[in-house]
């Protein structure tokens, strides 16, 4: 789908969306396993309180919220809407209520009753994924549908750079990056500097190979021009392996996302249930979460895919810039010597922007012309762009390096 918006601006957009969507996650793994820690761990930097808040947060975004609906939605556009009949005397809203129903069930069956099945099964559906989608983009770039289309981007790296949010991957790269570090010592690695340096290694060749995917898959989209007029991105994936594969694609293409969703949504949905229930101190089961999560994602599964994305945006761009600004300093943690002031200072000026626009956005939406903040907000580099955040962050890191004392350094346990 970016690459059908951006057209002829398609190297520019993809450059953005690679930062965000490719880039950050890559930092945050290894932000991660530098630090010996998680996404809790690292906001802790700036305050406890703070740090639940975020981490809760995020475990929304990628659990009941956002993430675990969208499995389930797209499994719906790939795998079950192509194939329903138009004059099928079933309608769409209620095949989706029938799959996501379905999906849920079985999913909930996994993650109340774990097994080693599922991970075999894992193991086998990536490569197959990965194969699939390598066949459909060699197929695309050396006999492409049409020509690069128009640009419908005003800004195309920045658009490019916004709709990296979406695959929530740098989020979920702080929130399950400990899961690999503990994997690599399960090996036997026991020294932190080795350790860093094998998930640095690993997350590079995971980038590479997102990177060629979704540079893949951004190319055929951006030769699709017309002959596509769909509304969301699971109907023009079909589309796609259809009109390059033929019939036998859209089938392929239907029955391996289904079952890697499935697979992703279990993981999430017990991911979920493991951090609330901890969150609360166990007042809460693992199984309590585990079925409310399923309920609430059962609901928002049912708005559609193209209505989960829309709702997606503005809650990212609140996160995924707080999410930003810590990996950053985790990673430069040591040449500012982990002073606190550094990590408060930033993530306070992130803050104030966002909580600035998000006012603005709000008095607008309510017919409020609120004057003061919109000229403030104009008065920085960026915004336009959505990127208003980065100077303001820059600005007070570098503020607290030089004002605060050796005293504010973080303390480490």
């Amino acid at each position: 789908m970016l690459g059908l918006q951006s057209g002829v601006e398609l190297p520019w957009a993809l450059l953005g969306f690679i930062v965000t969507g490719v880039g950050l996650p890559l930092l945050g793994v290894t932000a991660v396993a530098k630090a010996g820690g998680d996404l809790e761990f690292l906001a802790n930097r700036v305050h406890p309180l703070f740090s639940k808040i975020i981490t809760t947060l995020a475990v929304l975004c990628i659990g009941p919220l956002l993430a675990i609906p969208r499995t389930a939605a797209t499994t719906f556009e790939v795998s079950i809407a192509p194939f329903l009949n138009a004059g099928s005397s079933i309608s769409t809203q209620m095949a989706l209520f029938l799959t996501t129903l379905i999906f849920f069930a079985v999913t909930l069956f996994f993650v109340l009753r774990p097994t080693e099945i599922l991970g075999n099964v894992g193991k086998i559906l990536t490569p197959l994924l990965l194969l699939f989608l390598g066949i459909i983009i060699f197929k695309g770039v050396t006999n492409p549908l049409v020509d690069f289309g128009k640009s419908t981007y005003s800004s195309p790296f920045s658009q490019g750079f916004l709709e990296g949010y979406n695959t929530m991957d740098a989020i979920a790269s702080v929130i399950f990056g400990m899961v690999i570090v503990k994997g690599i010592k399960a090996k036997g690695v026991t020294d932190n500097n080795h350790i860093a340096k094998i998930t640095t290694i690993a997350g590079i060749i995971a980038a590479v190979g997102l990177a060629v995917i979704y540079s893949g898959l951004a190319y055929i989209g951006a030769t699709t021009g017309t002959t596509f007029n769909g509304d969301n991105h699971g109907q023009m994936l079909s589309f796609l392996s259809e009109a390059l594969l033929g019939a036998p694609g859209k089938i392929i293409i239907a029955i391996v996302m289904a079952l890697a969703c499935l697979t992703t949504a279990i993981g999430l949905v017990a991911s979920s249930g493991e951090y609330f229930s901890r969150l609360s101190n166990n007042r809460l089961s693992y199984n309590t979460v585990a079925i409310i999560t399923t309920l609430v994602s059962i609901l928002l599964a049912n708005m559609g895919l193209a209505n989960i994305l829309k709702i997606s945006v503005p809650i990212l761009v609140v996160i995924y810039p707080i999410i930003i600004v810590l990996v950053i300093l985790a990673l430069f943690h040591n040449l500012f010597k982990g002073k606190k002031a550094v990590y408060v200072y930033a993530i306070t000026g992130t803050i104030l922007v966002l909580a600035a626009d998000m006012i603005y956005s709000l008095g607008m939406a309510l017919g409020i012309n609120l004057k003061l903040i919109k000229n403030l907000l104009g008065m920085l580099p960026f915004q336009q762009q959505g990127l208003g955040w980065i100077l303001p962050a820059l600005a007070a890191a570098i503020l607290a390096i030089f004002t605060s004392s050796a005293k504010t350094k973080e303390r480490h346990l």
